[in-house]
């Protein structure tokens, strides 16, 4: 019996400290979920006041703007890619007077440039071949006098290889010095699923780490979502919450195509 009680009061101390180390992780839980929240709050307040001060206040009224473009050419992919990637600067640069806009799409649609081809195949597996690509690029820049291309970067938003392989080609050209000396090139950056999905919560971000930016209204995110109802056969509910959610529905941010960066890039994949 001497030996039973003092088991039983280690076993009655170690539910205690048992109880207490519960205790105080709850108690270290409720904490960390209040700072959170209080953070989390504290962000979105942050975004909402920037945004309206951006848009509306226009406190930044060309900062990050894309300078003499006159004549620009986006190329895209897809008959949709136009409003699901680039709808913020399309809809920025429309209310420019001085500035012209080009859509060449490397498929069938009526009333744009369309270059269909067994070499360029609607597929997001499939990698379009860098020299065909090219050769459009080149032959509607030369035509049209194109001083801007805007494009993809190298992670083509989604992935997509189809997207993919429209930098690589706008690469080759700027590598080659093929493009016209007056003629610059700019990549729309691909960004994390977790930005890529936050809306209107990704525009300090995007303020903060990037060269150029536009940005849309409440009306002009109107205009865009219409816009890409327009595609009927490819609107279904997905692309509805895309278009709800996507930061790229919202805002537009982009980096300048540079044969240093260009090199920088071949050396590290090297």
């Amino acid at each position: 019996m001497l030996e039973v009680l003092p088991l039983q009061d280690k076993l009655e101390d170690l539910r205690k400290l048992s109880d207490i180390v519960v205790q105080e992780i709850c108690k270290y839980a409720r904490e960390t979920m209040e700072h959170l929240t209080i953070a989390v709050l504290a962000y979105i307040c942050l975004c909402i006041v920037f945004y309206f001060a951006t848009v509306y206040l226009k406190i930044f009224p060309d900062y990050g703007r894309l300078r003499s473009v006159q004549r620009v050419l986006f190329v895209t992919a897809h008959p949709d890619d136009e409003c699901m990637f680039f709808g913020p600067i399309i809809l920025k640069l429309a209310q420019q007077s001085d500035c012209q806009m080009f859509l060449l799409c490397l498929s069938e649609v009526i009333g744009f440039f369309h270059c269909r081809s067994s070499y360029l195949p609607d597929d997001p597996a499939v990698r379009w071949r860098e020299d065909i690509v090219a050769n459009l690029l080149l032959n509607h820049i030369e035509a049209l006098s194109i001083d801007t291309v805007i494009t993809f970067d190298k992670l083509g938003v989604s992935r997509h290889q189809n997207h993919v392989s429209i930098f690589y080609a706008t690469a080759y050209l700027c590598m080659e010095r093929k493009l016209p000396p007056y003629c610059k090139a700019y990549a729309l950056e691909s960004i994390n699923i977790l930005r890529k999905y936050s809306a209107m919560l990704d525009i300090p971000i995007s303020y903060l780490l990037s060269s150029y930016w536009y940005i849309l209204s409440l009306r002009e995110r109107k205009i865009l979502k219409a816009a890409m109802a327009a595609h009927c056969s490819q609107y279904v509910w997905f692309r509805k919450l895309y278009m709800n959610f996507s930061r790229y529905a919202i805002v537009n941010t982009f980096k300048e195509i540079e044969i240093l960066d260009l090199e920088l890039d071949l050396e590290l994949d090297d």
